[in-house]
């Protein structure tokens, strides 16, 4: 019997203090520190806008091709997750655009 009582109260240790440590882990905030990195959607989204800004005069638009087409890749690089893809995005509205990166 003693090895039972020995082996049941090493399992509930174990149990307890991994279940504590746990605790303290995720409510102390230093999971906060290991995020994956997101990059910044907004910043791309920002120059497309600028970009368009720099496309308009007043409520005229001077190219309406590149508004729709503005509109399309602020969806897209919404939809991405890579910051590549976001970039190859941006680049594209530049190809089509005198907008200068």
């Amino acid at each position: 019997m003693g090895i039972n009582v020995r082996f049941t109260v090493t399992v509930i240790a174990i149990i307890i203090i991994g279940f504590g440590g746990s605790f303290y882990i995720f409510s102390s905030g230093l999971v906060d520190g290991i995020k994956i990195s997101a990059f910044d959607k907004s910043k791309y989204i920002e120059k497309i806008d600028e970009c368009i800004d720099s496309q308009t005069a007043g409520h005229i638009s001077l190219n309406s091709f590149a508004l729709s087409l503005a509109e399309t890749l602020k969806k897209q690089i919404g939809e991405t997750e890579d910051e590549n893809t976001a970039k190859e995005i941006l680049a594209k509205l530049y190809d089509v655009t005198s907008c200068e990166p």
